[in-house]
């Protein structure tokens, strides 16, 4: 800097120490200024650079040029169960956002860490995503610093990058220019009293490459996939670039030359028959019982119609999609069903069904993969197919899922200790474990409201139970499993299996059964009665998103169902294909609190007249 206090042109280690003295010495009115600036219009540019990395697959994420953390904590509220390295080598910037983090209640999430973005502290392939937010202007090297980005992120992940850019359309370069060069100075200056900051800004600008030239450093980074979008009337850029698992032969603009299998017609036709429909769904991977026949029966009796799509590639089925529509709202529960690991078929399918979804005249369509969400190319498939995550959780997205494909020995030996023994005890104790009949079904809802009432969560209606029972067991899809203490059934398990897998649905319990541990000696049983039924899984249905967080309110449940063996799953969770964005918001929002006000001015029912 010179003696007028004008900005010179740096570089190298010069442009390091001088950038890391100006954050430092505005650090204190960085927030605000920044506001004033946008207008407040920062915060909304952060969070479109977050949902840019598809943050509801991210584990581990690095922000950087953190500053003060904003784009920090915008990535940890969309990605609660991430960890987020809030990476700067300005220490008083690292300094503030420690303070706001606490503030923020962020501290598990956030970990602000005090280095360069030209050499990323992190082992090469583990960032599921990285952020930044108007950093590359101010770093020494940006073909260096994009470089350690493709580095550090994992097969699959992805970078999203804010930067200010020169702007394109004269008369609008004139005005910006007025103010982005003669008032901004004035006001940057007055308020921090470093005015010699806000002379860098706009000559940062001036020196940094426009949006299309970035966009080609990051592909001769290595990112396969880069694009750029401009905000603020052409002032800000949001660039995204990704990392592929395997880079394909290039067919130019970034596609990719598929393999002849893939290309291949994908056929779909309606299957109108019970048997046809649940022999092909049976051989599909993923099938789930959800997808069934007999479910869309059960569905059948709340008003959801259902329709069963097959898709087929050479007359083989490979996908199969049972789509409830009720009201104009489509659903498609635990599915579609297909090998998720083949993503081009999963981009095909989910386009198909959009496209029924817009010949069926519904608002939007809500589906549900059970894809795991740690493997992002499912989340990205679905990104590109124009979905996007629900904001609705219908099904429980997190799960515990038990390897039946072991033996008896080996199923008993992943257990814990202490579940081994009260498996053991309750056998001794005489606990008798018998299959229930329709006349039993009562029993069980009996045993599952007590259970409602102890364990504080609203049961289902009687009729819904019993209509569950009707149209899923006859065809053995569902079972039902009464633990006897001393002869009376004190306990009770419901659940249903369909292809490799089984699940627990719904289980019961009284304190007796408890003391006498019936529970961990039905658990047991479910296991062996779906290995015995040919099941390779045994899905446990419910668990934290976050397996660490002690206050989730399925905690304790968590803490039953992981000491049978299991592992922690988080699906995808489910996402919606939009079709008509004002009708969506009505359904999502007006909807929902239009039928709570109109309970709320409703009458308090009468009380009983009592029998005379």
């Amino acid at each position: 800097m010179s003696a007028t206090g004008a900005v010179t042109t740096l570089s190298g280690p010069d442009k390091a120490r001088f950038v890391r003295a100006m954050f430092d010495a505005i650090a204190r009115r960085y927030d605000l200024i920044n506001r004033l600036m946008t207008g407040g219009r920062d915060g909304a540019w952060r969070r479109r650079a977050v949902d840019a990395v598809y943050p509801e697959a991210v584990r581990v994420a690095i922000d950087l040029g953190a500053g003060t953390g904003d784009l920090s904590f915008a990535l940890a509220r969309a990605a609660p169960w991430a960890r987020v390295l809030s990476l700067d080598f300005a220490g008083e910037m690292l300094r503030l956002e420690d303070a706001k983090r606490r503030r923020f209640g962020l501290q598990r999430q956030v970990q602000p860490v005090l280095g360069d973005a030209m050499a990323v502290p992190l082992v090469s392939g583990t960032a599921d995503a990285i952020v930044s937010a108007f950093t590359l202007r101010n770093v020494a090297d940006v073909p260096t610093v994009l470089r350690e980005c493709h580095r550090a992120l994992r097969p699959g992940g992805r970078l999203a990058v804010l930067e200010l850019t020169p702007v394109r359309t004269p008369v609008f370069r004139a005005l910006f220019r007025l103010y982005f060069h003669r008032l901004v100075p004035v006001l940057g200056g007055w308020i921090s009293g470093r005015d010699y900051a806000y002379r860098y800004l706009p000559q940062s600008v001036q020196g940094f490459p426009p949006a299309d030239q970035l966009r080609e450093m990051l592909l001769e980074a290595g990112f396969d996939r880069a694009s750029y979008r401009r905000l603020a009337a052409g002032t800000v850029a949001l660039h995204v670039g990704e990392k592929l698992p395997q880079r394909g032969k290039s067919g130019g603009e970034g596609l990719t030359i598929l393999p002849a299998a893939a290309v291949r017609p994908l056929v779909v036709h309606q299957v109108t028959e019970r048997k046809a429909w649940n022999d092909r769904l049976a051989r599909l991977p993923n099938a789930h019982g959800m997808q069934t026949w007999e479910w869309g029966d059960l569905r059948q009796a709340t008003g959801w119609a259902t329709r069963r799509l097959l898709f087929e590639r050479g007359g083989t089925a490979v996908a199969g999609a049972a789509v409830q529509r009720r009201a104009g709202i489509s659903y498609c529960p635990k599915g579609p069903a297909l090998d998720y690991a083949d993503t081009v078929l999963l981009g095909q399918v989910l386009e198909r069904l959009a496209e029924d979804t817009r010949r069926q005249r519904s608002i939007v369509l809500t589906v549900e993969p059970e894809a795991e969400a740690v493997d992002g190319t499912a989340v990205a498939a679905l990104r590109r197919a124009g979905y996007r995550p629900s904001r609705t959780q219908l099904q429980s997205r997190s799960t515990v899922l038990v390897n039946l494909s072991q033996d008896e020995d080996t199923l008993l030996r992943g257990m814990s200790a202490t579940w081994r023994r009260y498996v053991g005890r309750a056998e001794r104790d005489g606990v008798r474990i018998r299959r229930g009949t329709d006349a039993d079904v009562r029993t069980f809802y009996d045993l599952y409201v007590l259970t409602a009432e102890r364990d504080g969560f609203v049961p289902r209606p009687r009729d819904y139970m019993e209509r569950l029972w009707r149209s899923l067991a006859p065809s053995g899809t569902v079972d039902l499993f009464l633990a006897e203490v001393e002869g009376r059934a004190e306990a009770g398990l419901l659940p249903m299996r369909f292809g490799a897998r089984a699940w627990y649905l719904y289980g019961a319990s009284s304190s007796v059964a408890q003391k006498a541990r019936a529970p961990y000696l039905l658990q047991w049983h479910a296991m062996r009665w779906a290995r015995r039924q040919g099941c390779q899984v045994y899905d446990m249905w419910g668990a934290p998103d976050d397996p660490l967080d002690e206050t989730d309110p399925l905690a304790g449940v968590y803490y039953f169902k992981r000491g049978f063996g299991g592992r922690h799953v988080r699906w995808v969770g489910p996402y919606d294909f939009v079709v008509s964005p004002v009708l969506y918001h009505l359904w999502n929002g007006a909807r929902p609190r239009l039928l709570a006000a109109l309970r709320a001015l409703r009458p308090p029912p009468r009380p009983p007249v009592p029998a005379p």
